[in-house]
């Protein structure tokens, strides 16, 4: 809105569409106010008659590196939704099969049968199984959480 102002003062001539504003306040509303201000007075320096608003965002974009344009919390989560979407690579899994048979290699039908009943579950992967496995040898039944 400041920016806005600021246009206005700038140029008296010029007014703003409702369209126009509409647009400029969904897509100027994101950006460093800033810097979009310093553009913005650049811009009236080399033209008086009335603002480009094209040349302006331009202008922006010029001196704003384009990953700081998104919002910095848009691209954690765009990077988390990509993680979390891949799953893992096949190395990975080859990783956790073998140290799933290394797992189960060394337990005991007792600490099998602790453990599914211990979690509740029954697990149908070696892998799932060697993790509730784990679990259970990291964290023993103690008279406290019995």
């Amino acid at each position: 809105m400041d920016n806005r102002n600021l246009m206005g003062e700038l140029w008296p001539k010029w007014m703003l569409e409702p369209e126009l504003s509409r647009l400029l306040n969904e897509r100027w509303g994101s950006l460093h106010q800033d810097k979009l201000r310093e553009c913005i007075r650049q811009h009236r320096l080399e033209r008086d008659t009335k603002p480009d608003i094209a040349a302006i965002h331009k202008a922006y974009c010029s001196i704003v590196p384009q990953a700081d344009v998104l919002a910095r919390g848009e691209v954690v989560q765009t990077r988390r939704d990509a993680t979390c979407l891949q799953g893992p690579s096949p190395a990975e899994y080859a990783d956790w099969d073998a140290w799933a048979k290394d797992v189960l290699k060394t337990a005991t039908a007792a600490e099998i049968d602790a453990a599914k009943e211990r979690l509740g579950i029954s697990p149908d992967t070696h892998r799932v199984l060697a993790v509730a496995i784990e679990y259970c040898r990291k964290n023993p039944v103690t008279p406290q959480t019995a």
